[in-house]
This record gives structure tokens, sequence and C-alpha cells, in this order.
């Protein structure tokens, strides 16, 4: 017989801390400067997440299985910086996109919205078919979808684009830091010692949920697989 044992073995632990979350490492109170600089950083992560994704897509090539849904994760991941939440606003509201990118940064949007997010480009045909019989009449049927990825030039296009905005947007981070370090450098350690710490949650993989929202305070729920193990692994003593 086979049991189920929890990593970790409790359903959610909530840490509540209000010490520094390391001997040297500390989270900075809420500021506009600092609320500011979680924002940059938040866009920064959907670009490197469209860049890394392109990076694949190339290594795959564009006669890859994997090329369509690369370059299509890439595409949403690289819009999300540009799209307004209850979370947070848009990345062109904090830096100014040079001239030259306005014509690719309005083909990404488009395909995105026309072909990735929603069906309603002509880059994708849907046919119902008929096989015929000897005599020229209708033997079976079938559907057949027909679907036009990113070319590779056009690909080549986006991903100069990411890696320029990451680009500025890196030296806007930068900056920010540099000025919220010297405003915070003065503060006793006393003070520093009474910062909060992010909520960390716990939860069984079985539990996940897309349903979440993000809060004032930073909060990230982490979830676990189960793993399968016999009475004998059971008993023995783990390191």
């Amino acid at each position: 017989m086979w049991r189920s044992r929890h990593f970790p073995s409790y359903d959610i632990i909530r840490m509540l801390d209000t010490v520094p979350m390391t001997p040297t490492l500390a989270m900075l109170p809420s500021t506009p400067g600092t609320r500011l600089l979680i924002e940059l950083a938040s866009y920064a992560e959907d670009l490197s997440e469209a860049g890394e994704a392109l990076e694949l897509a190339f290594e795959a090539g564009p006669g890859s299985s994997c090329w369509l849904p690369l370059t299509n994760a890439a595409v949403v991941a690289y819009m999300r910086a540009f799209g307004r939440s209850d979370a947070r606003g848009d990345l062109a509201a904090h830096i100014e996109l040079p001239e030259d990118l306005h014509e690719t940064h309005a083909m990404i949007r488009d395909y995105r919205n026309r072909s990735v997010a929603h069906s309603q480009s002509g880059l994708s045909m849907s046919l119902a078919l008929a096989h015929l019989g000897t005599d020229g009449r209708v033997a079976t049927v079938r559907a057949m979808t027909v679907r036009h990825a990113l070319p590779a030039h056009t690909a080549t296009r986006v991903a100069d684009a990411v890696e320029r905005i990451e680009a500025m947007l890196a030296e806007r981070i930068q900056t920010l830091s540099d000025a919220l370090a010297a405003e915070f450098r003065e503060v006793s350690a006393h003070t520093v010692a009474a910062w909060t710490s992010p909520i960390i949650e716990h939860r069984l993989a079985e539990q996940f949920s897309g349903r979440s929202r993000r809060g004032s305070r930073p909060q990230f729920t982490m979830y676990w697989e189960t793993e399968d193990i016999s009475p004998a692994d059971a008993e023995t003593p783990h390191e």
C-alpha cells in the first residue's frame, strides 16, 4: 500500500514576521518611491520572460513545433507590461518608446490582440473539408485549421524591441534604486528592525487557483507537489 507525503506537511502557514527577512536583507517600507520601484521591477520581469521565450524560440528554430507557442508567449509577456490592471499601470507611463519602435510596438499589440489573445485574425483559417470517393461524392468529413506564426524576421524585430526597452527600464530602475539607497541609508538599525517582511503562504498543489490578486503589501504563495512513498521509505530516516 502507498500513501502520500506532503511537502510541507501542513496545509498552510502564514508568516507575518516584523523583523528583517534575513540578517542582511530587509524589505523597504511602503513609500511612493518604493512602490514605484516595485512596479518597475514587475515590468522588468515581464520583459525578461518575453526575452527568454524568444531566445528559446530561436534555439528551436522557425520550423520547430515550439516556434508558435514560444513566440506567442513572448508577445503576451511583452504586452503584459503595456496593459493596465488593478495592480499596476502601464509601462509607457514610465518610459518613452523610441520613435523607431512605434511601428514594431503597434504590430506586436495588434498581433497579440487579434491572433494570440483572441481569434479574429486572417492569420488563422479553419475549414470544413470533405474527402471524396471515387464516384466524386462525399465519403468523409474532417475539420482543419491552418495558422501562420510570426515570421523569423518579425520575431527578430520583437526581440530587438524587448532588448532595447529592457535596457531603458534597467537604467530607470538603477537610478531609482540609488536614490532610495541614499534616502534610507541614515535610517537607524532600530527602525530597520521594525520593518515588515512579505507575507509568504504555503499551500498544497491541489489548492492552486488562478483567482488570487495582489494586494498593497507584497504577498507570495508557494504551491507544493506531493510525492507517493512506500511504507519502507517512510520508515527510513532522512538526513
